[in-house]
């Protein structure tokens, strides 16, 4: 879409399909354009039909007895009771469930991975040194190539 198309559908929506109702320093503009391009002939044209479409529909008013509607049915909702934890952690599985059992089963064995990992790493962690090797590796810092540091 070029940029005189673009500026012309900018126009006509924010001032109306009636051309000659646009403020007049954007009216002459817009008039020759409508007349050099059928492109523009035929997005006013779609333009006039739907606000004939708008003008022709009639608005409805609510019932009289629509807060009274709205209101009932807020009453009528199920309250969530939560007794006890078991029905608390159902519920919040039933939530969350995944649509498809392949992506439960893949959902589930990462979480039991990342458990094992953390039960590893915690059960023998890598940054435990021994007070011997601190005193190796703290000699070797401070005589780094025989000198002293």
């Amino acid at each position: 879409m070029t940029s005189h198309v673009k500026h012309f559908k900018q126009n006509m929506l924010v001032y109306g399909s009636n051309v000659y109702n646009w403020p007049e320093g954007i009216r002459e503009a817009g008039l020759k354009a409508l007349d050099r391009s059928p492109e523009l002939q035929a997005l006013l044209a779609d333009e006039e039909c739907f606000e004939k479409v708008l003008k022709m529909r009639k608005y409805e008013e609510p019932g009289i007895d629509l807060s009274g509607r709205i209101i009932s049915a807020t009453q009528h909702m199920k309250k969530k009771e939560r007794s006890n934890p078991g029905g608390f952690f159902s519920e919040l599985l039933w939530e969350f469930s995944l649509p498809k059992p392949a992506f439960t089963a893949v959902f589930v064995s990462l979480i039991f991975a990342l458990i094992v990992g953390f039960a590893m790493s915690f059960s023998n962690p890598s940054w435990h040194v021994s007070a011997e090797q601190y005193k190796t590796n703290l000699e070797e810092f401070l005589y780094y190539e025989g000198e002293v540091l």
